[in-house]
């Protein structure tokens, strides 16, 4: 984070929806009052509200302020995403309202949802036993697995977009070396991702979360009571995209650098082969390259020290991909340093 504070903070802080609005957005949404509002400050694409209805419903409300595309199309197609998991066996936010409001002189794309129960899993997934981290951790992988088992029509194909994506990476060079790595090494991986792109080819798109991290998975308890734990929800489909089906899982990989990565490929069913494993982790190194970009770019340390950490992982396995110990670093999702 930088002295001024990070940038998701300074956004949020340029706006706030006064109160009778969203107390209209609550009413046409669930026919109640608001007894209490909290903001969220989190994400880069909408503002927030977590709101205590008097009847007793709990709803968040989610505006469209920040993103690049900020039209209702948007927003609608978010909706669509949601409703195409929800068919296909995922627990995800009941939408309560999705329309459009003027606000600051400006029109946004609002939805009302209702919240799903439980606490997401960053907050408890270190007090969970060991069992029911990995029975969890299953789960999750098999909700993965349903999210992208739904295809996806997109225009470009598996070259263009990639050929987008590189040169997208390559555009911000700088900020890879200003990151901790030398020219050589960014040299490196770019061959790799390019070996990625000719080697595994992507024949079809699958409906993508695209921004699967533990804060976004919900789950029914702490652990405490010594009971299952089950997941209760899977939030915030704002980043969902047409991608490849290693997408989600490289993500949760860098976003959730501390889960254990065999059970989620158990639950997800992914071949066990050494050929998938390097797929994977091609396409999780693209992903981590992208966080140390974030990271470079907001000045937040901590964000750029594990994003480091997560690519010398990657490059290390990826340089010698017939030599992986059991119970190694790479075992876990994001992986630690050696």
């Amino acid at each position: 984070m930088s002295p001024l504070g990070s940038y998701v903070e300074w956004q949020h802080a340029q706006v706030s929806t006064p109160r009778p609005l969203l107390a209209e957005f609550v009413r046409r949404a669930t026919g109640s009052g608001i007894d209490q509002v909290e903001r969220i400050v989190e994400g880069y694409s909408n503002e927030v509200y977590r709101v205590r209805c008097t009847d007793g419903q709990d709803v968040v409300i989610r505006i469209l302020r920040f993103d690049d595309d900020t039209s209702p199309a948007a927003s609608q197609a978010e909706a669509a995403a949601i409703e195409k998991a929800r068919a296909a066996g995922v627990p995800v936010p009941e939408i309560l309202l999705l329309d459009t409001a003027r606000i600051d002189g400006t029109e946004f794309p609002v939805m009302v949802q209702r919240t799903v129960p439980g606490r997401p899993l960053s907050d408890v997934i270190n007090q969970l036993a060991e069992r029911q981290r990995h029975d969890v951790l299953v789960e999750i992988g098999g909700l993965i697995a349903r999210i992208n088992g739904i295809n996806v029509e997109d225009e470009p194909d598996w070259q263009t977009a990639m050929a987008a994506d590189l040169a997208h990476r390559y555009a911000n060079r700088d900020k890879i070396i200003d990151g901790g790595f030398s020219p050589a090494q960014f040299d490196r991986m770019l061959d790799l991702l390019q070996g990625y792109v000719r080697d595994f080819p992507c024949n079809r798109w699958v409906l993508c979360h695209g921004d699967l991290s533990p804060k976004h998975i919900f789950v029914t308890a702490d652990g405490s009571s010594g009971a299952g734990v089950r997941v209760s929800g899977v939030v915030d489909f704002g980043d969902w995209k047409a991608g490849a089906p290693v997408h989600d899982l490289a993500v949760l990989r860098v976003r959730g650098p501390l889960l254990d990565l065999t059970p989620l490929l158990h639950g997800y069913g992914a071949p066990t082969d050494q050929a998938y494993r390097r797929q994977l982790d091609l396409h999780t190194l693209l992903i981590a390259l992208g966080s140390l970009e974030i990271g470079v770019d907001e000045q937040d340390q901590a964000c750029i020290e594990r994003s480091r950490h997560q690519i010398r992982t990657l490059l290390a396995d990826l340089d010698d991909p017939g030599f992986r110990r059991p119970g190694s670093a790479s075992d876990a999702v994001g992986g630690q340093l050696r």
